[in-house]
């Protein structure tokens, strides 16, 4: 099987755990670089990530458009997300954009996203906001064309997450796994800081010292076999097989 295909296999699943996890819902979408070409990307043509197969993930360039122009099918709007991440980021590999509800009060509140459980440190030192309005003026709040992606990109700098006003979060990744464990932890943590500012008094966050040791120490990559493992608890009773066979999920107990 080639670096293509074995990439679309990782791309499916990346969707459906990160579908499972509700990092996505159906107008979310995720991506990995192409393996053999750093100046393409792989994304599903417009669907629900729950649904995507092997054959409904598109190639794109570094400007969002479609690498095959006899391509008809339907691109997502917000591609440029994904195209102005890897254009500026060469570390980055795999990219997510989703509106889940648990992150959605700090993008429009003046309360920072705070580090506060143990796993956050996947999520990057810091977790910016960026407002489309101030860089755009009204708009329908979309990131719908480069300008828009380059600047959400420059937001984003050299962190790992972003909270968008008033929209969602976009996550940039060095792998597949990394991305479904920067979404696990990121929603864990947003829902852990709420909890304690409902219980209220100080919050203690988590260290810059302890952010760099996990780092260091739990390590950011993780290999095929655990990516495997980690997708499996995912996505609970879907086999990997029927994925990679191409055939409908297989229910097991």
């Amino acid at each position: 099987m080639s670096e293509v295909e074995i990439a679309k296999i990782d791309l499916v699943i990346t969707n459906r755990a990160l579908a499972r996890l509700e990092a996505v819902d159906a107008y979310g979408h995720a991506s990995m670089r192409h393996p053999t070409d750093p100046g393409k990307f792989l994304l599903s043509r417009s669907l629900s990530p729950e649904l995507v197969e092997r054959e409904d993930i598109m190639t794109f360039d570094l400007e969002g458009g479609k690498a095959d122009k006899g391509d008809n099918r339907n691109p997502y709007l917000e591609r440029f997300i994904h195209a102005a991440v890897y254009a500026a980021r060469p570390d980055v590999h795999a990219v997510v954009h989703g509106h889940p509800r648990a992150v959605l009060p700090f993008t429009v509140t003046e309360q920072p996203m705070k580090l506060v459980y143990f796993s956050a440190n996947e999520c990057g030192a810091k977790i910016p906001t960026w407002d489309i309005r101030d860089d755009f003026g009204d708009t329908n709040i979309l990131i719908a064309n480069m300008a828009q992606g380059r600047a959400m990109a420059k937001a984003l700098g050299d962190n790992r997450t972003l909270l968008l006003r008033g929209h969602g979060f976009v996550g940039a990744a060095k792998s597949a796994v990394n991305l479904i464990r920067l979404c696990k932890a990121l929603l864990i943590n947003a829902q852990m800081l709420m909890d304690a500012m409902r219980i209220g008094g100080p919050i203690k966050e988590i260290s810059p010292g302890e952010i760099e040791l996990r780092d260091k120490e739990v390590g950011q990559e993780r290999s095929y076999a655990t990516f495997r493992g980690f997708e499996y608890e995912a996505l609970q009773r879907v086999t990997l097989r029927s994925i990679a066979r191409g055939e409908e999920p297989e229910q097991v107990s």
